[in-house]
């Protein structure tokens, strides 16, 4: 038999010190194995059928940097006038994640045709999260081995990371992890004021670079934090420098979404959106799921839990695991932690504040509707801007994630960090839905609505590509994503495209059908959408040697060796 001794002393590896790089070697080996677990690799090098489905969004990602790549460079600088031509579009609202696509674009003259970089950056994301985790759990209890292997499993088997699989720029989520972590630092003393502005402001400017909402979570922690920090102090001079700090990081901010293309002098903000109270959190949502990946373990059954069909946007469920953390920290003892209440008490009300704006005005618990109330006139245009509301949450998952991590790394009892360990692997057994379906969805084969070998021949040769009517005046979103996947491909001009918050003037679009015909110019026009008369006389007169009716619509295709133009 064991003795208590032997058993103290295997407890007593979990806290023992760790150099640097055995540290966070271990760390990136963990999140490494974890993610080659979820991912082949056809996925990771971008091979795999899930990239190439004209339905979802990842095709949508790809076909935007293709376009933006194959195009001359321009100020915006992710703008092509290969989608939404002649006039074009940015990049931008493709989510295209304009930091990689700006690095991708010289290189990929070097590269296979059709190449992208997708799958690696899924990956960069998922071992981006396990360092930053570990590094969480080392800024609070050291660098040793419960940490570091709690710290790198933790994060990366967080739902709400591993259900953003179809929208890879929102797979950034480290970077909230790390604002938290340089608040806990700040409120700690471990971290300077200028140090932690300086260090806040580099990651709202990186998360500009690789989707906004993530820069809008971020600036929200970020001014919460400057608050914290300002009301355990307040004077004059540290009022004057928060001041200050809290709007330092916009004018670069402004100035990269100008850079982009996500604005400009003359069309000032994109498009707003609708869907707040749609794409919220159902109130179940971080203690079950939704249906598209429940927890294994809890009774998710007989429950709905998602009421509008778009609540899939606030997928927040935190995992049997951490739940379970969680719920035994009050029994430590309400002193303490009512005194950790009072000492963050500002980040804890933006957190709720958070919480609020993701459950929208429209409260469900389940599928019944709880609670409506009037937006305030002062939160309504966010709500347009920032129309997924239940993504929101992410921040509080994060927090509620480092809280119970520095609790059970830093109790002077090692049973805490058996503890510790045993929860990780009770999250990695109620996460197995989450990790079957990113199985599911990663093996995807290819999805095409029509002859991919027809169209991709047949587009390579047009000089030009336009659909009737365009996107959002008519003709669906897949068969817009269907021919933007080979224009983009081929370098072709789009008269639409698959683009988010690009609005359309429909009559405008139509002037192409009165212009003189162009050799080259392929034509795709939706059935019962246009009259009869208005295509003949586009085509010139030439319709029954041009045009042929397909699946898609009528196609009418301008020969190449068409002499002159047609008037």
């Amino acid at each position: 038999m064991h003795s208590p001794s032997s058993h103290a002393g295997a407890l007593s590896l979990l806290d023992r010190p760790l150099g640097f790089w055995p540290y966070y070697g271990l760390a990136l080996l963990l999140a490494l194995g974890y993610s080659l677990h979820l991912f082949p690799w056809d996925f990771v090098t971008g091979r795999s059928g899930f990239w190439f489905d004209t339905r979802t969004d990842p095709t949508q990602h790809i076909t935007g940097m293709w376009a933006f790549v194959h195009d001359a460079w321009r100020f915006p600088l992710l703008h092509t006038r290969l989608l939404n031509a002649p006039e074009g579009v940015s990049a931008a609202f493709t989510d295209s994640i304009p930091l990689a696509a700006l690095l991708f674009k010289p290189v990929y003259g070097l590269l296979p045709h059709g190449s992208h970089y997708f799958g690696f950056w899924v990956l960069g994301c998922y071992l981006g999260q396990g360092l930053v985790g570990a590094w969480a759990a080392s800024a609070m209890a050291g660098r040793t081995l419960a940490g570091c292997i709690a710290g790198s499993l933790l994060p990366v088997m967080m739902p709400a990371l591993m259900i953003r699989i179809p929208h890879a720029a929102l797979l950034a989520q480290g970077l909230l992890l790390a604002m938290l972590v340089f608040y806990w630092q700040l409120m700690d003393g471990r971290l300077g004021e200028r140090r932690f502005v300086l260090r806040a402001g580099i990651l709202l400017l990186l998360s500009a670079g690789i989707h906004l909402y993530l820069t809008a979570m971020l600036y929200t922690l970020y001014l919460g934090a400057l608050v914290a920090w300002c009301w355990r102090g307040p004077d004059r001079a540290a009022l004057a420098r928060a001041g200050i700090a809290a709007v330092l990081p916009a004018l670069p901010l402004l100035g990269m979404l100008v850079a982009f293309g996500y604005l400009s002098a003359e069309s000032g903000l994109p498009p707003v959106e609708s869907g707040y109270d749609q794409s919220s959190m159902n109130l179940l949502s971080p203690l079950l799921g939704t249906h598209l990946a429940p927890s294994r373990f809890l009774p998710a059954d007989g429950w709905k839990l998602d009421a509008t069909g778009l609540q899939i946007d606030g997928h927040n469920y935190l995992g049997l695991g951490l739940l379970v953390m969680l719920l035994a920290i009050p029994f430590s003892g309400w002193r303490s932690m009512w005194r950790f209440l009072l000492r963050h008490w500002v980040m804890l009300a933006v957190l709720a504040g958070l919480t609020v704006y993701a459950l929208s005005n429209v409260v469900y618990l389940g599928g019944r509707e709880v609670l409506r109330y009037p937006l305030p006139d002062v939160v309504e245009p966010l709500t347009r801007i920032f129309r997924g509301s239940g993504r929101f949450f992410w921040p509080v998952g994060y927090a509620l994630l480092l809280v119970a991590l520095g609790y059970y790394l830093t109790r002077g009892r090692r049973l805490f960090r058996l503890a510790l360990l045993l929860a990780v692997g009770l999250q990695y057994a109620d996460t197995a839905p989450h990790r079957a379906y990113l199985a599911e969805a990663a093996g995807r084969k290819a999805n095409f609505a029509y002859d991919r070998a027809l169209w991709d021949a047949r587009v390579r040769q047009a000089s030009a590509v336009y659909l009737l009517p365009v996107y959002g005046c008519g003709a669906a979103g897949e068969d817009a994503l269907f021919l933007q996947y080979f224009t983009a491909l081929h370098a072709v001009p789009l008269n639409t495209g698959f683009v988010a918050r690009v609005a359309s003037d429909c009559e405008a679009r139509m002037a192409v059908l009165s212009a003189p015909r162009k050799p080259g110019e392929l034509f795709v026009f939706k059935p019962g959408l246009l009259s009869e008369a208005l295509i003949d006389q586009a085509m010139g007169g030439q319709r029954a040697q041009w045009c042929a009716e397909e699946p898609i619509g009528l196609v009418c295709q301008v020969p190449a060796s068409l002499s002159g133009r047609q008037e």
